[in-house]
C-alpha cells in the first residue's frame, strides 16, 4: 500500500536549524528507509518534506517516521500519514455506446 507522508517544521521549535550532525543523522535515517524500499521518493518543501512510502499499514508508517531524529529532537512536528488509492480513471473502461 503507497502513502504520502507530510513531515513539518515544528511551529515552536527552536530557531535554530539543525546542526550538521544531526542533519546527516535524519539523512543516514532516510537512506536507510530508502534502501529498506520503505522511502520510495522524497521532496523538500517549504516548511518541510513530502514522501512518497510502501508500507503493509499506516501505522506501521507512523510509528517509524515518529523515530525520525528531527522529530525526536522536536525539530519537526510527528509525520501525518495519508492513504493514497489508485485513481480510477486509467483503467479499463466498459464498452462504449
Amino acid at each position: 500500500m503507497q502513502y504520502l507522508v507530510l513531515v513539518s517544521r515544528n511551529a515552536v521549535a527552536p530557531k535554530e536549524p539543525p546542526t550538521a550532525a544531526e542533519r546527516e543523522a535524519e539523512s543516514e535515517f532516510v537512506r536507510h528507509l530508502h534502501a529498506e524500499g520503505m522511502v520510495r521518493q522524497i521532496w523538500l518543501r517549504d516548511g518541510g518534506a513530502v514522501i512518497l512510502a510502501e508500507a503493509a499499514d499506516a501505522q506501521s508508517l507512523e510509528q517509524t517516521f515518529a523515530t525520525l531524529p528531527l522529530v525526536q529532537s522536536g525539530f519537526l512536528d510527528a509525520p501525518t500519514v495519508i492513504r493514497l488509492q489508485p485513481y480510477p480513471g486509467f483503467g479499463p473502461r466498459g464498452p462504449l455506446g
